[in-house]
């Protein structure tokens, strides 16, 4: 059989070779969609129907010195490896910083650059907001870029809220964030996940919840997410279906990880899974001995990692269809040594064939 399209004695084409295709690990499937328009198709049809790949974790290092250099590690779940994304240089702003799924960013009193594709190839530097702050939470909602609290200048609202036009490229000032989020309304104490419509605002302490609407300009009255059981660590994102909360629990003195279906106007909690007891572990951080997490998320796909420099294991969960979760985990891609000397920076997101082969052809 001829398997490259060349025409042999018997050349797979159809279903079959989709099949075939579905097997293959998604980066090699670059060189098969190249071989010919059939193949091309295949690919695409196999991707589609037979075995669609799952969200990526997305790995960014930044060196604490200068330059201050950036690489990128990709992580394919289909593969069960890493890959090393190569790009041109990234200027560099300032420090490097996620916010949710694929956003990252770098705000200095002097400029604001953002990057929201797949695998962080275009980034986009605009002028910074008139409010400087050291810890905002920063959100693309729709074709707007929210920036809110971290104030740090006495003479600036601490909840201070600027949103960011993608069309017009210009900036709108609004009413700041509720006053309930006064002592928690920085980054490090806040958990966000945005809709297209919607930028959503979780304590991570107490579960205090408010959403943000840019059209209207406009902040939701409070709610508390609720599961019934202690959480010490409240955690949101939006997957493909809805909203959901990965909270850190101790149940009858046992340290635990749960995962919870949000939905209603009350913002009701569903428990839909908890994490092994062996994967818990694993995100101990080695030298704190803490279990402070951190989720990113993209499709039905969830993350979760501890928030210290030294991650020695990240822990993947998949929302399957029938309502529950199935649980793997993957090493980190950057050695510990390496780990002293740089940043490291989580985003998630779907990649398909067109992020690869921008990706390969920089190889």
């Amino acid at each position: 059989m001829a398997l490259d399209g060349g025409g042999g004695d018997a050349e797979i084409h159809g279903d079959v070779l989709e099949t075939v295709f579905s097997h293959v690990p998604l980066v090699d499937l670059v060189a098969a969609s190249q071989v010919s328009k059939s193949w091309c198709g295949a690919v695409s049809s196999s991707l589609r129907h037979h075995n669609k790949p799952r969200p990526w974790l997305i790995l960014h290092t930044q060196g604490t010195r200068w330059p201050y250099a950036i690489a990128t590690h990709a992580y394919d779940p289909r593969s069960d490896a890493w890959i090393e994304v190569s790009r041109p240089p990234i200027e560099y702003i300032s420090a490097l910083k996620s916010s949710h799924s694929s956003f990252l960013y770098m705000l200095s009193p002097s400029r604001f650059s953002f990057s929201f594709d797949p695998l962080n190839f275009n980034w986009h530097h605009v002028e910074p907001p008139l409010v400087w702050r050291r810890d905002p939470i920063v959100a693309r909602v729709g074709n707007s870029v929210v920036i809110a609290g971290g104030g740090c200048d006495f003479e600036d609202d601490p909840l201070a809220v600027e949103i960011y036009d993608l069309n017009t490229r210009a900036w709108r000032t609004c009413d700041s964030m509720p006053g309930s989020l006064r002592d928690s309304a920085a980054s490090p104490w806040l958990s966000i996940t945005a809709t297209a419509e919607k930028l959503i605002v979780t304590d991570k302490e107490s579960g205090l919840t408010h959403w943000f609407d840019p059209e209207t300009k406009t902040w939701s009255e409070p709610l508390f997410l609720t599961p019934g059981q202690p959480v010490h660590s409240f955690n949101i994102a939006c997957t493909n279906n809805s909203l959901i909360l990965v909270g850190r629990c101790t149940i009858q003195n046992v340290e635990t990880v749960k995962v919870w279906r949000v939905g209603g106007e009350d913002f009701e909690c569903e428990e839909i899974g908890e994490m092994p007891s062996e994967y818990v572990e694993k995100l101990r951080s080695e030298s704190f001995g803490d279990c402070s997490i951190d989720i990113r998320v993209a499709g039905n796909t969830v993350y979760v990692y501890n928030n210290t420099w030294d991650v020695g294991e990240v822990v993947g969960c998949e929302l399957t269809a029938g309502g529950g979760c199935r649980w793997w985990s993957v090493k980190n891609a950057v050695e510990r040594e390496r780990m002293i000397a740089h940043r490291l920076v989580f985003t998630c997101s779907e990649v398909g064939i067109e992020e690869l082969q921008r990706a390969m052809r920089r190889r």
